[in-house]
């Protein structure tokens, strides 16, 4: 008698089964990455209302190269809008209530408006990206172009960019010092004295450069970010006492050694004279003389030489304390 065996149940409900499970846990998640925005441009006058149409349109078509987002429709902003002039659509997009009202109706969480007009040869047009949510608006661009409607298509793409970049804030530096009055220069430009507070800054490096009477300068790049403002707080430790004796020391040597060259080249130029007397005693003893001219004139030079080296020694070991370098 043959034994027979039944096949094995087929795998391919179970694998379908589970594809279509994930299918339906994923597809709401995939539906919500798009997001959903709205885009209007209204003319700045009704002679402008063509124009604002195909602006529209250019704006619409650079928001959807981005990906990732849906537009909705003009006409559906415009119904939303429940206004029939674009005199009174501005008047009611530049209501946060309204702007609100429009977004909830339409389902989307920013959107983007402006005008564009006309004014002799030259196109002026505005965008502003609204954060719903927020309540505020996250960029703005204005533009004035000159020329043909060529230039008004790059100036609207490269505004569309600008309008999506994050918007940089500027920092600021607050500078406090112990001893207060110290002088601040930030990027080689002087600001005022402690205690200070900078102007807006560009995020990013910037050297500030601190000095004070007597003191050894205080200098750093320091990073200032977007939107904060950075503390600097310098006590006695940061700005030292420069060492006052080298300056009085090489200053007074230098003096000294300039005034001994100049007495030893004084007294050799005497000593050079020649000899004069009415009688060979007279004679001798001018001669005598011109000689311990000639050697005090020598004694000079070198005394002159020695302190010009004391003084160029102690100006090169004390650089910083004399000129008021940086500190080690």
């Amino acid at each position: 008698m043959r034994s027979t065996c039944s096949p094995p149940p087929p795998r391919f409900p179970l694998v379908a089964g589970l594809v279509l499970a994930a299918f339906l846990f994923l597809a709401p998640r995939f539906a919500q990455a798009a997001e959903k925005m709205a885009v209007l441009i209204l003319g700045a006058s009704e002679m402008d209302t063509t124009l604002a149409d195909n602006v529209t349109e250019m704006v619409i078509a650079a928001v959807a190269r981005r990906g990732g987002v849906e537009v909705a429709g003009k006409e559906e902003f415009r119904a939303r809008l429940g206004v029939t002039s674009d005199r009174r659509a501005q008047a009611c997009l530049e209501e946060i209530a309204c702007v609100g009202r429009t977004a909830v109706s339409l389902g989307v969480r920013r959107l983007v408006t402006g005008t564009v007009g006309t004014r002799g040869s030259q196109f002026l047009f505005s965008l502003n990206l609204h954060d719903v949510e927020a309540g505020r608006v996250e960029n703005r661009v204005f533009r004035l172009v000159e020329g043909s409607l060529d230039n008004l298509i790059r100036a609207i793409e490269k505004g569309c960019d600008q309008l999506f970049s994050p918007k940089i804030e500027p920092g600021r530096i607050q500078v406090t010092t112990d001893p207060p009055g110290a002088r601040v220069s930030v990027d080689h430009a002087y600001l005022g004295v402690t205690p200070l507070i900078s102007g807006t800054l560009i995020p990013g490096s910037h050297r500030v450069r601190v000095e004070s009477d007597g003191r050894f300068p205080w200098t750093s790049t320091v990073e200032v970010r977007s939107g904060q403002e950075l503390g600097i707080n310098l006590t006695e430790a940061n700005l030292p006492a420069r060492r006052r004796w080298p300056s009085y020391v090489t200053y007074g040597t230098g003096g000294l050694a300039l005034g001994a060259l100049a007495t030893g080249g004084f007294l050799g130029v005497l000593s050079q004279v020649n000899p004069s007397g009415d009688t060979r005693q007279a004679a001798q003893r001018d001669l005598q003389q011109k000689e311990r001219l000639a050697t005090g004139s020598t004694v000079a030079f070198i005394a002159g030489g020695a302190l010009a080296i004391v003084s160029a020694a102690i100006f090169a070991s004390f650089t910083d304390d004399i000129l008021g370098g940086e500190a080690d």
